[in-house]
Order: structure tokens, then C-alpha cells, then sequence
């Protein structure tokens, strides 16, 4: 009974041990060099160390984990080795250390922008922008397949889709209509329903920071938040966790006080304590001195947002991505070629950035698992 008892307690000190050992992994996909890279985080230091890179057929954009975390999943679109153009979306293996491999990937109709899989993980969720429609693909086991389950035609700019914290509803921003398109998902046969009321308006058209491109959730209030594209803005929404339909509370603007020019917001991010939410500003003007940045808002009991501040970041920073523990953040380049890391502040939420990392070109999509 004593040597028993004595293997259980080694058994559980190997697993803390195991557990606390475990690295941090960050992806990045990179449209131009056709690769997902996989990073391993220093906790104690923030350094980031490429630690894989696997080079596909096609171009990888949007990413996504499977639930269970052994796979990853990655839309892709452009010329495949014959020269015709393909639209796909892989399933990839993650192995030690974040070693990605290839098991296959399925032809799609249309590139998508946005891509994510239900909480069972039986179906992908697809937003297409230029066509304006969403698809629902079938998961077997654990790989995505061509089997188009569901599709809805909704409005041009379909620019991502969420599932609500209940895994029950799902949310299509649309930044050119200026609205969120609001379902109900079955789960059973993966078809989505639209809510009783199909969509929630983003701000008023004559407000200087409208079109909802990316959404997040709070982790534990019933409250959503859009990046809002035009302009640079973000908004807060109540969340009806019966029905499932959003109601707009709040917006602001995401950018600089003192900015000059068009800015285009992209990328939103929640700490996952649920005290701050990141805005990433991409400055499109034609100029040298980018001013590209990374907006700060607290978030308080009743989901309320207040500006923290603003802070210059790498050019055309398309994605940003905040590590389970947040305590970094990472804001990728889209053309810029590099990655920056800051750190998080745990009580105020500013950013301080650690350094800039050369990353390749095109860098359009990063993630933490």
C-alpha cells in the first residue's frame, strides 16, 4: 500500500511538473512565403523562438484549433504547383513543441477570410467577403472535408465568424452593410437559423467609426465587441444569452488622438481575465512615417469600456494574438514583414514592447495555443 501510494504521488508530481514545463506556442501564418512557423515563448522574458516552419501548397490566412488542440486548421487560396488557382483549407497535425505536418487539406468554392470550428468539433465555419455568403463544412474524424453541410447567402464583406461563449449562436460581422449577422446553430446537423432578429447594426453610417469587421466575446459577462473598420473604432454589445441577440451599448474610437489621415482597424483581442480588449489600427495612407497602433481599453463590471491609450506597432498589423496567460501580446506585420511582442501591463493594460522579430512577408494571421 506505502509503494502505492508513494507511485501516485510521483505520478502527480510528473504531471505538475509536465504541466508547468509545457511551452507556450505561437503560429504565424504568412501568405507570401506560403509557411505557418510555430514560436516557443520565454515566460519569464517574452523572447520568442522559432522553433518550426512548415511550408504548404497553397497560401495559408485564417487559422483555427480543433477542440481537442491536436490539430490545427488553416484556409488557403492562391496558385497551387500547376498554376491554377485553389481555395482550400488545411488540417495539420500538431506534434511536440507546436511540429506541424500536413495530413491533407479540402478544395473549397471560394476564398474565406475568417474560419472556425463548432465546440464539438464536427463542422467549419467559413465567411467568404467577396461574395458574401457564409459555408458549413463537415469535420471527419478530426479532418476538414469538402462536404458542404450548410451555406447562407448574406451581403458582400462577410469578414469573420464566431461562435457566442454558449457555442450555441454565431456572429458574421459584415463591415460594407454595417452589420452582424446573428444564428442559431444546430448542432446536431451543423445547419444555422437566423435569429429572429437576422442581424444587430453597427454604428450609424454618419458615425466616424462604423463597419463591425472582427468580434470578440467576454469570457465571463454577456457582452461582445466589434473592431469597427472605418474609421478605427470599437463597440460593445449586451448579450441576450437566451435568444442570443445582440444589442449595441457603446462605441469609441480606436485611434491616436492626435492621428492625421485614414486608418483602417482590423484585429480585436480580449485578455483572458477579461479586464482589457486590443484594437489594431492599420494606417493607409501613402506615406513614409507609418502610424500604424494598437488601441487599449479597459473593460469594467457592467462590460463598459474606457480608453487606456494607444501604442505604435509594426505596419499594417492585420492580426494581433494574446497569449493563455495574458501576459503578451504579438502584432503581426502584414507589410512590414516583422512581429512585434509587448509585454502587458497587469494592472493598467498598457503595452510595452520587448522587441521586433523579422518574420517573413505577409505575415496574416497569429495564434496561441
Amino acid at each position: 500500500m506505502r509503494h502505492l501510494f508513494i507511485a501516485i504521488i510521483i505520478l502527480m508530481a510528473a504531471t505538475i511538473t509536465s504541466q508547468t514545463d509545457a511551452a507556450q506556442i505561437m503560429y504565424l501564418a504568412s501568405i507570401t512565403d506560403k509557411t505557418v512557423a510555430s514560436y516557443e515563448l520565454d515566460d519569464a522574458t517574452g523572447d520568442l523562438t522559432i522553433v518550426n516552419s512548415i511550408e504548404l501548397p497553397i497560401s495559408p490566412g485564417p487559422m483555427c484549433f480543433s477542440p481537442c488542440g491536436s490539430y490545427l486548421y488553416a484556409a488557403m487560396s492562391g496558385k497551387d504547383a500547376n498554376g491554377d488557382t485553389v481555395n482550400g483549407i488545411a488540417t495539420l497535425k500538431i506534434g511536440n513543441r507546436g511540429k506541424l505536418t500536413l495530413v491533407t487539406y479540402a478544395k473549397i468554392a471560394v476564398r474565406a477570410p475568417y474560419l472556425q470550428v463548432d465546440p464539438s468539433g464536427r463542422f467549419a465555419m467559413t465567411a467568404h467577403y467577396s461574395t458574401g455568403e457564409i459555408n458549413v463544412y463537415k469535420i471527419e474524424e478530426k479532418i476538414v472535408t469538402s462536404e458542404n453541410v450548410d451555406h447562407h447567402k448574406t451581403e458582400r464583406t462577410a469578414h469573420c465568424i464566431e461562435f457566442g461563449p454558449s457555442g450555441k449562436f454565431v456572429y458574421v460581422p459584415h463591415t460594407s452593410p454595417n452589420k452582424v449577422y446573428q444564428y442559431r446553430l444546430d448542432a446536431k446537423s451543423g445547419k444555422l437559423s437566423p435569429l429572429k432578429k437576422p442581424w444587430v447594426m453597427g454604428p450609424d453610417e454618419d458615425h466616424e467609426y462604423h463597419q463591425p469587421r472582427h468580434i470578440a466575446f467576454h469570457p465571463t459577462l454577456a457582452m461582445a465587441y466589434t473592431s469597427n473598420e472605418r474609421g478605427g473604432g470599437i463597440s460593445g454589445y449586451r448579450l441576450n444569452t437566451r435568444n442570443g441577440m445582440l444589442t449595441r451599448t457603446q462605441t469609441l474610437s480606436s485611434l491616436p488622438k492626435d492621428y492625421q489621415g485614414s486608418s483602417a482597424a482590423a484585429d480585436i483581442k480580449i485578455t483572458p481575465n477579461g479586464k482589457f480588449v486590443y484594437v489594431s489600427n492599420r494606417d493607409v495612407e501613402k506615406r513614409d512615417d507609418h502610424q500604424d497602433s494598437i488601441a487599449a481599453f479597459q473593460i469594467d463590471s457592467r462590460g463598459e469600456l474606457s480608453r487606456i491609450g494607444t501604442f505604435p506597432t509594426v505596419w499594417f498589423p492585420r492580426s494581433i494574438s494574446i497569449d493563455p496567460t495574458g501576459n503578451y501580446l504579438v502584432a503581426a506585420g502584414q507589410k512590414s514583414g516583422t512581429m512585434a511582442i509587448y509585454k502587458i501591463a497587469a494592472d493598467s493594460g498598457k503595452l510595452n514592447q520587448l522587441k521586433e522579430y523579422d518574420a517573413g512577408d505577409g505575415t496574416i494571421w497569429t495564434m496561441w495555443q
